[in-house]
Formats: C-alpha cells, sequence, structure tokens
C-alpha cells in the first residue's frame, strides 16, 4: 500500500514539473495541424507542377524533334529536286544548243514554241523554288513557336515555383511563431477564429459576390476590399457600392475593442497621371478615405486605428498581368489582437 502511494506521489510531482517546463511550449493542435496541412498540401501541389512541367516539357522536345526530322526531309527533298532541275537545266542546255544550231542553219530563226518552252521552264523553276521557300518558312516559324512556348512554360512554371516557396516559407515561420504563444496570447487567437467566423456569416452576400476576401493568419485576420468596386481608377474617394459593406466591418469590430486596426492601401506598379503624386499618395489616401468612413461608428477607439499607404511595393502577386494587378489594387484592413501584437505580422 505504501509502495503504491509513493509511485503515485512520484508520478504527480512528475507531471507538474513537466507541465511547469512546457507550458510556453504548448500550442493549439487545430492551428498548428491547419498550417500544418496547408503547407503539406502545397508541397504536393509543387511536387505536381514539377510533374506537368517535366511532361509538358517532354512534349515538346518530342514535337522539336518531330519539326527537325520534317526540316531534315525537306532539306533532302529540296537538294533532290535541285539535283532534278540541274539535270533538266543541263538536258535544257544541251537541247539549246541543238536549237542554237537549227537556228543558226535556219538564219536565226526561231520559232514561237521554243520561246514557250523556255518561259514554261522558268515559271515552273521559279513556282517550285517559292513553294520550298514557303515550306521551309513555315516549318522555321513552327520551330520558333514551340521555343516561345516552352520558354514561357519554363517562366511560368519559375513564378510559380517562387510564389509556391515564398508561401511555404510564410507558413512555416507561422509554425515557429506558433510554438512561441503564450497562454494569453493563445485565448486571443481564441477569440480571433470566433470573430473571423462572424466575419464569414455576416458578409456571406459580399464574400459571394467578390466585394470581399478573408485571409486568416495564424496572428490575424485580413480583410481586404475589391478596389473595382471601391474606387474609380485614380481617385480616392469611396463609391457608394462598398459603403454597406463597410459598414459591416466597423459594427463587427466594434464588439471586439481589445484589436488593434491597422488599414493598408496598395496599388499595382502602374505609374498614376492624376492629381497624386505618386502611388504612395494614392494609397494613403484610399487608405484614410476608409479609416475615415469607419470611424464614423463612435464606438471605435481611434487609439487602436492606423493607416499606411504602401503603394506598389507589397503586392500579392506579380504585376504581369492585368488581372494580376487588379488583385494588386486593394485596400486591406488588418485585426490584429492586442496580445499577438507584437508577433511577426507580415502578412504578403
Amino acid at each position: 500500500m505504501r509502495s503504491k502511494q509513493s509511485c503515485l506521489s512520484f508520478l504527480l510531482l512528475t507531471l507538474v514539473f513537466v507541465s511547469g517546463l512546457s507550458a510556453d511550449w504548448v500550442y493549439f493542435p487545430y492551428e498548428y495541424n491547419q498550417i500544418y496541412k496547408e503547407k503539406y498540401a502545397l508541397e504536393l501541389e509543387l511536387a505536381d507542377i514539377r510533374k506537368q512541367h517535366q511532361n509538358e516539357l517532354n512534349r515538346l522536345e518530342e514535337e522539336k524533334k518531330e519539326l527537325q526530322t520534317q526540316n531534315r526531309n525537306l532539306t533532302e527533298d529540296l537538294e533532290l529536286e535541285k539535283r532534278n532541275r540541274a539535270k533538266e537545266q543541263d538536258e535544257y542546255s544541251d537541247r539549246m544548243r541543238d536549237n542554237d544550231m537549227r537556228l543558226r542553219s535556219l538564219e536565226k530563226k526561231g520559232t514561237d514554241k521554243e520561246r514557250l518552252l523556255a518561259d514554261e521552264n522558268r515559271k515552273r523553276e521559279e513556282k517550285d523554288r517559292a513553294d520550298l521557300e514557303a515550306l521551309k518558312k513555315k516549318l522555321e516559324d513552327r520551330e520558333r513557336e514551340c521555343l516561345q512556348k516552352e520558354q514561357k512554360l519554363r517562366e511560368n512554371y519559375e513564378s510559380k515555383m517562387d510564389e509556391l516557396k515564398e508561401r511555404i516559407h510564410n507558413l512555416e515561420e507561422e509554425l515557429a511563431n506558433l510554438r512561441k504563444l503564450t497562454k494569453e496570447q493563445k485565448r486571443e487567437l481564441e477569440r480571433l477564429a470566433e470573430q473571423t467566423k462572424e466575419f464569414e456569416e455576416k458578409l456571406a452576400k459580399e464574400i459571394t459576390s467578390g466585394q470581399i476576401r478573408l485571409k486568416r493568419f495564424h496572428n490575424k485576420l485580413i480583410i481586404n476590399i475589391d478596389d473595382k468596386i471601391s474606387f474609380d481608377s485614380g481617385s480616392s474617394e469611396l463609391k457608394p457600392a462598398i459603403l454597406p459593406a463597410i459598414e459591416k466591418i466597423r459594427d463587427i469590430l466594434a464588439a471586439y475593442p481589445e484589436n488593434y486596426i491597422v488599414v493598408e492601401g496598395h496599388t499595382d506598379n502602374v505609374p498614376i497621371k492624376t492629381k497624386f503624386r505618386n502611388n504612395w499618395h494614392l494609397s494613403s489616401e484610399r487608405a484614410l478615405s476608409v479609416l475615415d468612413y469607419m470611424l464614423v461608428n463612435k464606438n471605435l477607439n481611434p487609439k487602436n486605428f492606423s493607416s499606411a499607404g504602401y503603394g506598389e511595393f507589397q503586392p500579392i502577386v506579380p504585376n504581369t498581368s492585368k488581372e494580376n494587378k487588379a488583385l494588386n489594387r486593394r485596400v486591406d484592413i488588418v485585426v490584429v489582437p492586442r496580445a499577438t501584437g507584437t508577433l511577426n505580422t507580415n502578412h504578403e
């Protein structure tokens, strides 16, 4: 009996000791697993893109070899045709010499038939030469098109690789930050998860229509306001269509006074040509327009708010297409729980 009590006492002391040592290391399994699964999914996506890229490269290589084979065959046909033309030319020259002798014997009087034969032979040679040149040019164009496709595919692959590597790097940083969370920070993150759910429910219509996009990180929530319905091109004045969505956002934020709120303005890399000095100026004014309209709600504490303009210098995707530039033109409302404010908040 004493032995059993001693063992139980020893186990209790051990659990207390271990709990004291690892309290700061505990993190939410849900958060950790969610980030880990996303990382794993990205790695699978990366492997799949690599496989698709390799398959496409193999296909283009086969097509290139086939074009080269066709080019060689056409070159051989061209050489054969040249030899045949040379032989015909020799035969024609012999006939011409014979005709010359006949012409001289007939006091240098030519016939219409001989002139027609010469013209027909010349025209046939010109036509054959033009056809061969056209075929050769067609093959060269197809080979050049294949090379361009291959180069474009390689560039797209490298761009996707860089983007995936960046996302994986961010996920790894978030995993590292999750391990550093204190109990207070964990409680704040639980509240942030509740807030995110509330935003998703109350902004479901705006999210479905594309007016609003939500992006949840482990220590913050980003509410992205679509630029297309928020501002006219080159303007910082809010359009009426986006005002109801901003009103819903500010009403939800009023229920969570412990948050820090940063309103960020972003643009694409197209130089500005309006009253604003540059994209820095435009992005700052747009952020201020959203901030001013939010603070109309007197239940929000201005001390918890700030705004910033980043111009074109924090894109979420490369400014390589019209669609990507539209994504980079945005206003982000970044919600950061007070207890996690000291953690890394980079969300690009």
